[in-house]
């Protein structure tokens, strides 16, 4: 079912109208028939959009109309194919007719005409099939029922939901710290009378447990006097919603029926403060039509907690918003303990507790999902047979744990569009919690025709639209590692959700698994992993001749495919990459549906000139294929190609032509000129002039470019550029750059100047002697006032860095191997900047591999008494900050501190930095291979830090809330000798002469930090978790003392370098060694 019904036959009869209007559908003589099987599919149409969700196993009726419709519609959709192809080559015949009659014209009537007569036939043989479904009053008259009880159906909340305490759901500490944190944020006074928390999360994963902790504290109780706990749900009726706050709330509603009778009943109850959890919001007009005003116009001020699945429903009503993240895997286990085992089953609980943590894993650190699992392990004995049959069973496949489970993720499906469904579906084709790019789902969403065309709207920005509804309704996971949120990941249990609603169409085969199809289904779809050297398709999907997308994952010993392409001619996906195939066979040309083709990070060294007959070509993928170096002329054909990927292969040049595939919209590695084997060979900057479509493109060896007329004046939308040169082979690292070959770069990027569209803009091994006017402008935020995400890589011979700090929406900043950066200081900031308004967006900043960076400032700032004036606002959205070999850096800037939302420090290799002090950071300080850093202090908010072979590291204090420390002793891993120390004589001795001290002992500041010395004055209280890796001498000696640790600590991890001797203990079970 990754072809929803109602989106298929809608996009079909928008193809087939837009065919039947054209003068190729007379041409061909079949515009009478078409036009009848447009009008037996508006017949049906209405009852459709119920077709899918009414299709039960016990009504079989529906389930086989529905195929059987699904069937008809993939057939017409292949047709309909075919006569455009061969209308389209048709037309092309007519306009070369000349007055000589040439056999090859009189070959293509004859072709002709047994086209018309073939294509003609399966059109009847359409209808026929077509009016049998239509006339089967069996399914339709039930789906129409189905409609009008849909009209009629009265609005109640099937899944009503109660503030009730059920301590048996509160597990660890985190949801304790988050409540706590929020009670801090709702009781606090404020200015703002009447404010919005929301609480959002994908389904299942805790949001109403968490606000029904809120609202039960003790806290929430003494300073709100009015509590109100209402579960509004998706189809809400805005009367009933009134009334139920009125009651709620101590009031009485007496008659009042209508909204303009409720409303302000609702705001004279409201006297007194009030808080009001509205749980499970799907629609935001609950607050904007219904709700703001009587609470905003209350007399009393008060506080609005929401939670929702859909991250746009809280912004979309102002809130401070809190994201519920996954159980870990500690806390999932104590979930599923206390759900399992009773209080005296420690033993069990000790022994299953290795299977127990693969089972809590395959949940995902979801709770429902940890729940609804616990519900079948506690009918089980208590045996590692029958867990470990519960751990390997297809149960996980939807053959529903409990019905709560399926249920619960199934209103989030439930309420997308149609077309977001098909996009949702198709991404369990990839494997297991596998990374999905957002531009590789875009692409295949579009191969397939998933995304419905609106007007002049690209349909990529429709297709990213998708995704980002997917991720903001939580059925998408953005991976963390990326800030512009383009990876993401399926959560398992959502992943085997979608595989159940598609199995009657599609199929994933894993490892060592056989497709085992039906005869009665026709497979469209086949992904299939851990392929052997030759691709093997089973007998019966080839004979069913209907396969269209092919999809082989984790294959590298793949080779050869070209015998199986024969049988597979309605194929739209064929993705190949990361196999070890050679080559493609010419027959590839007969895949005139094809859409996408992706040999990425295979062994292919050419292809075939027949790839030019794939005219429905939309994508064409060949990054890093290492063997190919040219491409056919035939490539300058595809004329409906909108993405082009060829990042990271080693072409000697691009074809001349590539400026006539007008459609492109993502170019990804336009190779400039040629290697100087053949004279004016490869395609030059001015090809890309007439690609004003282009969105995405990517200019690989700039330094050959001749051209000085701007490349990109006509690319008016064009919104991710990456810049790449090659710079002359370097000799004892010192570039061979004549200064002529300077002066050309120079020229050639300064006449570039993108356009003001620009959201990601990289530049790569750039070796101008600065970067270009346009990057350095004073004017640097009006020119581009949309660009969010900068990478400045390997610029090595530019002195000094652009302002920056003028870009209003930049987001994601990183430099790395700026060379001839010695200081960062004001000039990031600007000539109008002020340190009060220093990069108000910046979230994440990276600075690496800088070698001889010394001196890092945030601006000249004025001291007025303790406080420094505006630094509020300095970074203010910062929350991940990366350095990592800037080994000259002698300090962080003072106004780090300032940046009041700092989540995470990583600091690397920095050799000369001796301190680190004094700042806001909240979740992780991350530090290794600092040899003279010294002291780490005042970070009061800090809960996780790890040091790795930091030897001089002397004081640590004032982390008052750490929870997580990580130890890793320098002699565990390295001597003096082996520190990696740079160009400083003076810091190798400092480490040897503290090298030696180290061996024997652990460092003071561990031992007064856990509490280990008497009235130790830096003891932190809430340390959850240690862990320390030692050498085997101190690892012995930790031993002696371990009774001391084990009391104040609930999880302490030891283990020496050799891993020959290690303990680990968990409070609770005894310790292991």
């Amino acid at each position: 079912m990754a072809m929803i019904l109602d989106a298929f036959v809608r996009r079909c009869m928008t193809k087939l109208a837009d065919f039947v209007q054209g003068e190729v559908s007379i041409m061909l003589k079949v515009k009478d028939e078409l036009q009848k099987l447009q009008r037996r599919l508006e017949r049906i149409r209405g009852s459709l959009e119920h077709a899918e969700r009414r299709r039960r196993p016990e009504d079989t009726n529906i389930s086989n109309w529905v195929r059987e419709l699904k069937n008809i519609m993939y057939d017409a959709d292949d047709i309909i194919d075919l006569c455009i192809i061969e209308g389209s080559e048709l037309s092309e015949s007519h306009q070369s007719v000349s007055v000589v009659c040439h056999p090859c014209l009189l070959f293509s009537c004859f072709s002709c005409m047994k086209f018309r007569h073939e294509i003609g036939d399966r059109i009847r043989d359409l209808n026929n099939r077509l009016k049998e479904i239509v006339e089967d009053r069996s399914a339709l008259s039930k789906l129409e029922e189905y409609t009008n009880q849909d009209v009629r159906v009265s609005r109640v909340n099937p899944r009503q939901t109660f503030p009730i305490e059920v301590n048996s759901d509160i597990v660890g500490t985190q949801i304790e710290e988050d409540t706590q944190d929020l009670v801090d944020s709702l009781v606090k006074e404020d200015k703002q009378k009447c404010w919005i928390l929301g609480i959002v999360g994908m389904g299942g994963i805790g949001k109403t447990t968490l606000a029904s902790n809120i609202y039960n504290d003790e806290r929430i109780k003494e300073n709100f006097p009015i509590r109100v706990w209402v579960c509004v749900s998706k189809d809400f009726s805005g009367t009933t919603l009134l009334k139920e706050i009125i009651r709620s709330a101590g009031g009485n509603y007496g008659q009042a029926e209508t909204k303009a009778e409720l409303i302000p009943n609702l705001s004279s109850v409201l006297s007194r403060r009030f808080i009001i959890v509205l749980d499970d919001i799907w629609k935001a007009k609950v607050w904007e039509d219904l709700l703001r005003y009587p609470l905003e116009g209350a007399a009393a001020s008060g506080r609005i907690v929401i939670t929702t699945r859909d991250i746009n429903m809280a912004k979309n009503m102002s809130a401070l918003v809190h994201h519920v993240h996954e159980m870990d895997t500690d806390d999932g286990w104590a979930l599923l303990c206390k759900k399992v085992f009773r209080d005296d089953e420690k033993e069990e609980i000790f022994n299953l507790k290795e299977i127990g943590i693969k089972i809590v894993k395959k949940c995902d650190g979801l709770p429902l999902a940890i729940k609804a699992i616990a519900g079948v392990l506690k009918l089980k004995n208590r045996t590692s047979m029958e867990w470990n049959n519960v751990l390997r069973s297809d149960a996980w496949s939807m053959s529903p744990l409990q019905k709560e489970l399926p249920g619960a993720l199934f209103l989030s499906y439930e309420d997308l569009s149609s077309d977001v469904k098909q996009c949702f579906l198709y991404c369990s084709l990839y494997p297991e919690n596998s990374l999905m790019h957002r531009d590789d789902l875009v692409r295949h969403w579009l191969a397939e025709g998933f995304v419905k065309s609106q007007g002049d709207v690209l349909l990529e920005d429709l297709a990213e639209d998708y995704y980002k509804e997917l991720i903001c309704r939580n059925l998408l996971r953005p991976d963390s590692d990326y800030a512009d949120e383009s990876w993401c990941r399926m959560h398992e249990l959502l992943r085997s959700l979608a595989l159940f609603l598609i199995e009657d169409e599609s199929a994933f085969v894993g490892h060592e698994k056989i497709c085992n199809t039906n005869p009665l289904i026709k497979l469209r779809r086949l992904s299939i992993s851990s392929v052997g050297e030759r691709l093997e398709i089973p007998d019966a999907v080839k004979k069913q001749r209907c396969l269209r997308t092919l999809i082989v994952w984790n294959s590298p010993k793949t080779k050869i495919v070209e015998h199986e392409l024969e049988r597979l001619g309605q194929l739209r996906v064929l993705d190949l990459r990361d196999t070890e195939l050679e080559s493609l066979p010419g027959s590839i040309g007969n895949l005139l549906h094809l859409r996408l083709l992706n040999l990425g990070r295979t062994n292919v060294k050419n292809l075939p000139e027949s790839i030019g007959r794939l005219q429905n070509l939309l994508t064409l993928n060949l990054p890093g294929c290492k063997s190919l170096r040219t491409l056919p002329k035939a490539i300058t054909s595809l004329c409906n190609l909108r993405c082009f990927r060829l990042e990271d292969t080693p072409l000697t040049h691009l074809p001349k032509g590539i400026g006539r595939l007008r459609n492109l919209v993502y170019l990804d590695g336009f190779v400039v000129g040629d290697d100087g084997g053949e004279e004016d060979q490869g395609c030059d900057l001015e090809e890309l002039q007439s690609l004003y479509q282009l969105r995405v493109l990517q200019i690989d060896r700039l330094e050959r470019s001749r051209a000085e007329a701007s490349a990109l004046a006509n690319c008016r939308f064009l919104r991710r550029l990456v810049l790449c040169w090659l710079p002359p082979k370097a000799e004892n690292n010192q570039p061979r750059c004549g200064e002529d070959a300077i002066q050309k770069v120079n020229k050639i990027c300064n006449g570039l100047s993108p356009p003001s569209n620009l959201e990601d803009l990289g530049f790569f091994n750039f070796f101008g002697s600065g970067f270009p006017d346009w990057l350095m402008s004073s004017s640097l935020g009006a020119s581009f006032p949309h660009l969010a995400f900068l990478k400045l890589d390997s610029c090595r011979s530019c002195p000094q860095l652009p302002p920056l700090e003028l870009l209003p929406q930049l987001k994601f900043l990183r430099i790395t191997g700026a060379d001839a950066v010695s200081r960062i200081g004001p000039e990031l900031l600007g000539p109008r900047a002020s340190v009060a308004t220093a990069f108000p967006r910046l979230e994440y900043l990276e600075l690496q591999h800088m070698r001889n960076l010394k001196e890092w400032s945030l601006g000249i700032v004025e001291e007025v008494g303790d406080e420094i004036r505006g630094a509020s606002k300095l970074l203010p959205r910062l929350k991940t900050l990366y350095l990592e070999n800037c080994p000259e850096l002698i300090a962080l800037p003072d106004g780090l501190r300032h940046a009041t939302n700092l989540k995470e420090l990583y600091i690397t290799g920095a050799n000369n930095l001796r301190e680190i002090k004094n700042l806001s950071l909240t979740d992780k300080l991350y530090i290794k291979e600092n040899p003279r850093l010294e002291r780490v202090s005042n970070l009061p908010m800090l809960k996780s830090m790890e040091i790795l072979n930091c030897p001089m590291l002397e004081q640590v204090e004032n982390l008052d809330k750490l929870q997580y420390l990580v130890l890793e002793h320098p002699s565990a891993v390295q001597g003096p000798s082996e520190i990696p120390i740079g160009h400083s004589p003076e810091c190798l001795q400092d480490v040897s002469n503290n090298f030696d001290q180290q061996m024997e002992h652990l460092p003071r500041w561990l031992f007064d930090l856990l509490g280990q010395h008497q009235n130790a004055p830096t003891a932190v209280q809430n340390l959850r978790k240690f862990e320390l890796t030692c050498s085997s001498p101190l690892f012995k000696s930790f031993l002696k003392d371990i009774r001391n640790f084990i009391q104040r600590i609930p999880e302490v991890w030891i283990e020496d370098i050799d891993g020959s001797s290690w303990m680990r203990y968990t409070r609770g079970p005894p310790p292991t060694f």
